[in-house]
């Protein structure tokens, strides 16, 4: 996680008071979060997918897979920007 993860933090009044399992533990909370954002957008990708395999008309076939692929961009956008590998 980056300085982003604590910024917000210390936003939702979290105080950092130097005990690093109290300060751990709010860091899996943000971890948990965000994998669940990876989830969701995971599944809107295979879902969009789906709907594209099975679209007879081209352009719509190709608008649900440019979607799709905007799902996994996302994903990869949330992980930079909160520092996650």
């Amino acid at each position: 996680m980056n300085e982003r993860i604590r910024e917000l933090a210390e936003q939702a009044g979290f105080v950092y008071n130097f005990d690093p399992v109290t300060w751990m533990k709010h860091e899996k909370f943000a971890e948990l979060i965000l994998k669940e954002c990876y989830q969701y957008l995971n599944s809107e990708a295979e879902r969009l997918y789906a709907l594209s395999a099975s679209e007879h008309r081209p352009n719509f076939k190709e608008d649900f897979e440019i979607c799709a692929e905007k799902c996994y961009d996302n994903i990869q956008g949330i992980k930079d920007h909160f520092g996650v590998k």
